[in-house]
């Protein structure tokens, strides 16, 4: 005789991905990039092969924004406080931290394609995504 388990839930193997939203509703893209994980039976750690940021966020095209307009980040399940942060890309070697405030960031009145980069912790490991939006 065999007995089968079956299990109600997937063994969770990749860090929740995130929710980007605009002011307006636009839901904005992202490119997750490598990150390690630790299941409930297993865990992995997964490289993705990007140059940089601006590589990953470019595996979607820009979605467009007004100047100043409100982009709200949040996740199902919530990063370890104080891990969430954001970077905005201007070039291969050039990066800035943003300030969120309430889990949010303010698109600049500069008209043009920008690049962000958004990395949390969780007590089971990290993750890391990038997006990118057209300010018209």
């Amino acid at each position: 005789m065999s007995v089968l388990f079956i299990s109600d839930s997937q063994d969770e193997l990749e860090p929740p991905s995130p929710s980007v939203v605009s002011e307006r509703g636009a839901k904005i893209p992202t490119t997750q990039g490598s990150y390690c994980w630790e299941g409930s039976t297993s865990a992995q750690c997964v490289d993705k092969v990007y140059a940089n940021p601006l590589e990953m966020a470019e595996q979607h095209k820009p979605t467009k924004v007004s100047p100043n307009e409100e982009i709200k980040i949040t996740f199902e399940k919530e990063p370890i406080d104080g891990s969430l942060t954001v970077e905005k890309w201007v070039d291969e070697n050039r990066n800035k931290e943003i300030e969120l405030e309430n889990d949010a960031l303010v698109a600049p009145k500069e008209k043009g394609v920008h690049y962000y980069y958004v990395k949390a912790n969780w007590e089971k490991g990290d993750g890391n995504y990038a997006f990118s939006i057209e300010v018209k």
